[in-house]
């Protein structure tokens, strides 16, 4: 298989690629390839940059802690809610009535 070899945009390391997607980049003119190594340490500095900057504005525990409870007391609130309504006054269909059908 043959392997084409690019230089790295950012440090100049020969980054190798093989077979046809090579062959297509360097007929393309493609320049600005990046070495593995270049591109994790990107990765890892955005990364990092991003947790810290998540860290800094994100809510605090209470109030995460809150969000799950809030979400069980409005589902519980629902489910009794639903019970006592469907209890209290049977609809028409459900009762029987009043009169024997005519059609009997």
């Amino acid at each position: 298989m043959t392997v084409f070899s690019l230089t790295c945009s950012s440090c100049g390391t020969p980054v190798e690629i093989p077979g046809r997607y090579g062959f297509k980049l360097k007929s393309a003119g493609i320049t600005n390839t990046v070495c593995t190594r270049c591109r994790q340490g990107t990765f890892l500095a955005s990364r990092r940059d991003n947790i810290s900057g998540q860290i800094a504005v994100g809510p605090s525990p209470d109030q995460r802690r809150l969000i799950p409870l809030a979400a069980a007391v409005a589902a519980l609130a629902l489910l009794i809610g639903g019970i006592v309504w469907r209890s209290a006054v049977p609809t028409a269909q459900e009762a029987l009535p009043v009169s024997e059908s005519p059609s009997r």
